[in-house]
């Protein structure tokens, strides 16, 4: 599976990452990871002589995407939202009909549900007959117009978290993008804001149902640990600084070997606390490392622009590329915990 993801990521989408960057992700890239084997992530075994657990191999694999084409990898990681619902839901029937063509990647799924974390979440769901109506706003769904389906999540009046799956073709004008600024960062991975204009959902493709406050609790438990995309980030990051050197100086080829042995010690000890503790135990150390993780990405994509110099500030430019993306890391990852946490720590520094 790695080789596979790896022979995709070299040959494909390496090539042209900079043109992707500008000019956005194309279904192809999609089309090749799944020829790949690439969407049978979750829940793939390696076989029994491998030496390698079935962790491991999602998080290299995702590790590998993320430091060769991010734009790519960020419309590839959104589908498995729904592909984890499905495995985890008692609509039997649903994922029946549904996993199989969404392991191979023949249909492509995006998601909007991590706004149900907020006090007031914007997309709500009343029900009708023995089905729902959505109505509300997704601020991001990132693949729009790539996606052929969508992991959606909505308040009840009860304040239940309810998540459903809706066809995108089949909806029309009810699900629909609207104006919205464009992004300085990962502008390419087709990512807008979408509306629900009562959208009705029927009970058969209702996913899940659960009180939010416990939804929200294993969100934030998930998200104290740091992701495999910024430790591929920290790949690209020094890589580059290594290239670098014969023109920046050797002190550029020097740090790149060191942002590397740093990112591994910080790899290690992240990826150790999800294997060997509970998901609620340890919480402070695996949100203390996130922050380490984020800021050590930071640091190393100014350095590539410090190597670099006037020319990363133009589009196509690799270095300027990495420092938006290392901001983009920063902001995906702020939920109030790391808020707290990257002041906390700045404090300590200034």
């Amino acid at each position: 599976m790695v080789s596979a993801v790896a022979e995709v990521a070299a040959n494909v989408l390496l090539p042209v990452v900079e043109e992707t960057a500008q000019e956005g992700v194309p279904r192809s890239h999609i089309d090749e990871l799944a020829r790949s084997g690439a969407f049978g992530l979750v829940g793939y075994e390696p076989g029994s002589g491998s030496g390698v657990s079935a962790r491991s191999v999602v998080w290299e694999a995702h590790e590998i995407l993320s430091a060769v084409d991010p734009s790519t990898w960020f419309v590839f990681t959104q589908h498995f939202a729904l592909v984890k619902g499905l495995l985890k839901s008692g609509n039997a029937e649903l994922r029946e009909r549904r996993l199989p063509s969404l392991r191979k990647g023949e249909r492509l799924a995006t998601a909007g549900f991590a706004f149900l974390n907020h006090p007031r979440p914007p997309v709500t769901a009343e029900p009708l007959g023995d089905g729902w109506r959505l109505r509300g706003r997704v601020p991001w769904m990132t693949g729009w117009g790539l996606a052929d389906l969508a992991f959606i999540g909505a308040v009840t009046p009860d304040d239940q978290a309810l998540f459903v799956l809706i066809d995108c073709s089949a909806q029309g004008s009810r699900l629909a993008a609207v104006g919205s600024p464009p992004l300085w960062a990962m502008n390419a991975t087709h990512t807008a804001a979408v509306e629900l204009r009562d959208v009705v959902v029927p009970a058969d493709d209702v996913i899940s149902l659960e009180p939010r406050k416990a939804w929200s609790l294993a969100y934030d438990l998930e998200n104290a640990n740091s992701h495999p995309a910024v430790f591929g980030h920290l790949r690209a990051a020094a890589d580059y600084l290594i290239r670098s050197a014969p023109r920046a100086g050797a002190e550029y080829e020097a740090l790149g070997h060191r942002l590397a042995e740093e990112a591994a010690r910080l790899r290690t000890e992240a990826y150790a606390l999800r294997v060997e503790l509970p998901p609620e135990e340890g919480v402070e150390e695996r949100i203390a490392i996130r922050w380490a993780v984020l800021d050590l990405g930071v640091r190393a994509a100014t350095a590539c622009v410090a190597a670099t110099g006037g020319r990363a500030v133009q589009y196509g430019n690799t270095a300027g590329r990495l420092a938006r993306e290392a901001q983009f890391h920063l902001i995906q990852a702020q939920t109030g915990q790391l808020r707290a946490e990257t002041a906390r720590a700045m404090l300590r520094r200034i």
